[in-house]
């Protein structure tokens, strides 16, 4: 069964996790789904710190059902700027791949803003949709580069600098709450803790978990399990595989075609399967497509026949690797070859003289 994200807006708290630590739980934000009612307990994991954090961050996994579901940790940590600290609690969760997952405010600490104004639900939302963004500009500045110290005037407060904030940074934040903002994304994309997190998945990882990763809509999930196979693996999820391969993101396409062993390239079905999700990949996955059948001893009619459909869709390197493919072979399909001469014939395809240059010297013409 997929497991298909869900965010969770302030004030429409439809995801309810049940038992957590012994009391209904139920976050601002939050991007797994759960059954309702279920049963979940926490246990450390282990602890980051920094020389900016006012004392060190403690990592939790929660298991539901005692099953590993996902990873939190209440953050108690301060917001500051060059004169001015404030005091920040705060709940960030994470994926089992150490990917943000959500967050939720802490009984009588909502966030706030410069002059103590708390956030509203916009805010909240605001800053939801900033930790979502692994690419956010905040990615590449410093905190020091964050304010333009020769615009900022006297009446400039904490996190309330807006007339000094670069556009391109201020488009990103919570207006009103830069620091903050800045300090939670790096907190959630902190590589030293996605490192923590994936070294303790790694102990815990079984079989149903890789099933569960693998079936999951989540990318890092079946990153994570694809980047693990063993080539058993390949044989007993080739379902799986075949639906990454159609819905999942490049770079997992990328990973399941570099590490799929010679045997299924060859394999008639997997073959013709991949061939037949060939219109639906990215110009990266086309090219390693068809330089691991050019690698390959063994090609099938049917593979040829379904690739001949999307001659339009290849780039000039790609067709000529295709035709040298096709080259290779005994005997081509007369499907085959009506495909490659219609593709000549088309004034409007460009790479038209490939195909012709070459067509008289391929196999049954």
């Amino acid at each position: 069964m997929n497991i298909k994200p869900v965010i969770v807006g302030f004030g429409l708290l439809v995801l309810i996790l049940g038992a957590y630590k012994s009391h209904s739980y139920a976050p601002l934000f939050f991007l797994l789904e759960f059954p309702d009612h279920a049963d979940f307990s926490a246990a450390f994991v282990g602890e980051f710190d920094d020389e900016d954090l006012m004392e060190p961050i403690r990592l939790e996994l929660v298991t539901m059902e005692g099953k590993p579901a996902f990873y939190t940790s209440h953050l108690r940590t301060t917001v500051c700027d060059d004169e001015v600290c404030e005091i920040m609690h705060i709940h960030l969760f994470w994926d089992l791949t150490g990917v943000y997952a959500g967050f939720d405010t802490v009984a009588g600490h909502p966030l706030t803003k410069f002059d103590h104004e708390p956030f509203t639900s916009e805010d909240y939302l605001k800053l939801h949709q900033l930790l979502m963004n692994d690419g956010s500009i905040l990615k590449f500045k410093a905190k020091e580069e964050l304010i333009d110290k020769e615009k900022v005037s006297a009446s400039d407060v904490v996190d309330g600098t807006t007339g000094a904030t670069a556009l391109e940074i201020r488009e990103e934040v919570v207006e009103g709450a830069l620091y903050t903002s800045y300090t939670l994304w790096h907190l959630a994309y902190s590589g030293a803790i996605k490192n923590k997190l994936n070294q303790h998945t790694e102990e815990v990882y079984d079989d149903e978990l890789k099933s569960h990763f693998l079936q999951s809509s989540r990318s890092s999930y079946q990153l994570f399990a694809v980047e693990r196979f063993l080539k058993e693996d390949f044989i007993e999820y080739q379902p799986d595989l075949l639906e990454a391969i159609k819905e999942g993101i490049p770079l997992l396409r990328k990973q399941i075609l570099n590490k799929l062993p010679a045997s299924l390239w060859e394999h008639e079905g997997m073959q013709t399967e991949l061939c037949n999700r060939f219109y639906l990949m990215d110009v990266n996955s086309k090219t390693l497509l068809l330089s691991g059948l050019n690698k390959s001893t063994i090609i099938h009619s049917k593979s040829l026949q379904l690739l001949s459909q999307h001659i339009y869709m290849m780039n000039k390197n790609q067709l000529a690797v295709f035709l040298t493919i096709l080259a290779k072979q005994e005997q081509l399909a007369p499907i085959v070859l009506a495909n490659l001469k219609k593709a000549v014939e088309d004034q409007h395809f460009e790479f038209g003289y490939l195909i012709e240059d070459r067509l008289g010297k391929l196999p049954e013409y």
